[in-house]
């Protein structure tokens, strides 16, 4: 569903008429098959393979695993299959077997009702598992719940869908979560989970109805269908008007976990280019006791950003859940998302628009990340190619001819043990990267945070100084208080050695 930050120059029409591909990528497997399903043909991805179909949007992931079988349900581009004329958002499905490494579709399970309150666009599924006795009243008991964003016209309102097996899906007629105000977004990006396993479903979703914007809501429902509000969600911790993708729970440590985005760069850095995916997502959690009283603090864990992937958007993800919306599941203790992303990266030597324009929707796939607890460093390198340096701790175009030239020491990945300085990635024109302490860098474009520093030495730590230095066309970060013989900018701070 098209955000609050996304409403103006929205093309759709732009998008249309590509063809299918279906590919997943699958990191933590290490396995990618081929075969197909439900008569699409399902082709095993080149490279740096993701979720996705060449040539139109795929984003804003639900993924379930239940034993080996995940499913995946997404926003996507597609003819409805109620109205074959119009051609927007729909929910697209796959999954794939992880034994047997058997996939289906993607093919489109949700669209548009003509003439009803969702007849302009469908996007922002998020499915859980229960029992659900005769919900529609037509006799029929349901398995699966749908909860999803759906407009005719402004506000969004939020509606739910009835399935046996996530794939054939009956509307409840009415939207089950409506806006409190006919002005702004409306309400939108729900996360669910069932407490009961049955149809005691709580709701989170986002309400940009009255200030402050995009505040998160609870509502919960003893049969899915009928809400109530329960409070609004602490925001201690969280950047103003933080907007998310999901959240998903922990009943092992009582956190709660959600993937809140990264703010929108400023199209002055991006050669006026609007991007409409956000540059990065930051998994955070909270203790359930705080969820709404804010007792204590979300407490930021990992960024994924441009900076870790390469991609110019990292945006909306999807939390890994199993089927009534805990997190563990699959790799756990590591929590894993499927973020909504760009796809490929744009070349190290992009300009600016180029970049941007790499951004734009007809790129959009799903991609794949994993916190692991309890490894907080991220190692700062320091590569080179023939024309220019890059310091980071994330990705390198592996076109770019870079070589590593050092290794400068070591940050956390979230703020932790008194490290609270940011250190970001930045990148002026076409070539200059530059780290910097700004958050917004300097005016220039943000890639993403390297990590978390000191801002002075600290005894008994061993820290190291940062310096960034300066060779007259380019920047790059040393450990020599005299640059190794180039200007000296500045101490950027202190790093774990």
């Amino acid at each position: 569903m098209i955000t609050s930050d996304w409403l103006a120059g929205f093309e759709v029409s732009a998008l249309k008429h590509a063809n299918l591909r279906f590919v997943v990528r699958l990191a933590t497997l290490c396995v990618i098959a081929v075969g197909t399903g439900c008569g699409i043909e399902v082709n095993g991805p080149p490279a740096g393979a993701f979720l996705g179909r060449a040539g139109v949007y795929d984003y804003s992931p639900s993924v379930i695993q239940v034993g080996n079988l995940q499913q995946f349900w997404w926003c996507g581009a597609a003819r409805n299959p109620n109205l074959s004329s119009q051609d927007t958002d729909t929910i697209q499905y796959a999954s794939i077997d992880l034994s047997t490494h058997a996939m289906t579709g993607p093919f489109t399970v949700l669209g548009e009702t003509p003439g009803s309150w969702d007849s302009v666009y469908v996007c922002n599924p998020k499915v859980v598992q229960g029992t659900f006795n005769n919900p529609l009243g037509n006799g029929q008991n349901y398995s699966y719940a749908m909860y999803y964003v759906g407009i005719g016209a402004i506000p969004n309102k939020i509606g739910v869908a009835f399935s046996s097996d996530g794939i054939h899906w009956q509307k409840y007629p009415q939207p089950v979560i409506s806006a409190t105000t006919q002005i702004y977004y409306g309400v939108g990006q729900p996360a669910v989970y069932n407490s009961d396993h049955k149809a005691g479903i709580w709701l989170f979703y986002e309400d940009s109805n009255a200030p402050p914007l995009n505040q998160h809501v609870e509502a919960i429902s003893a049969d899915g269908i009928h809400f109530t509000v329960v409070g609004t969600l602490t925001s201690n911790g969280l950047i103003p008007e933080a907007t998310w993708g999901d959240m998903a729970y922990d009943p092992s440590t009582e956190y709660w976990y959600a993937a809140f985005n990264t703010p929108l760069r400023n199209p002055s850095t991006t050669g006026n280019i609007t991007e409409l995916g956000q540059p990065g997502v930051t998994l955070y959690r909270i203790k359930n006791t705080s969820l709404l009283t804010g007792t204590t603090s979300w407490q930021q864990l990992k960024s994924f950003d441009t900076n870790l992937s390469g991609n110019e958007s990292n945006f909306i993800a999807g939390l890994l859940r199993d089927q009534y919306g805990n997190v563990n599941v699959g790799p756990y203790p590591a929590i894993q998302m499927f973020t909504s992303i760009s796809n490929p990266p744009p070349r190290w030597d992009a300009s600016p628009a180029s970049a941007g324009k790499s951004g734009f929707p007809d790129h959009w796939d799903i991609g794949e990340v994993e916190w692991i607890p309890n490894h907080p460093l991220m190692t700062l390198n320091r590569y080179a190619n023939k024309t220019v340096h890059e310091v980071t701790t994330g990705w390198i175009d592996p076109g770019g001819g870079f070589s590593l030239e050092s290794t400068l020491g070591h940050l956390y990945e979230g703020p932790q043990q008194g490290a609270t300085l940011a250190f970001y990635g930045c990148k002026d024109g076409a070539t200059d990267y530059f780290i910097s302490t700004d958050s917004a860098c300097e005016g220039k474009r943000i890639m993403g945070v390297d990590g978390y520093g000191y801002s002075q030495s600290e005894a008994g730590l061993g820290l190291v100084a940062l310096y960034r230095c300066y060779t007259g066309h380019d920047h790059f970060v040393s450990r020599d208080p005299k640059c190794e013989g180039q200007t000296v900018d500045e101490l950027l701070g202190y790093a774990v050695p």
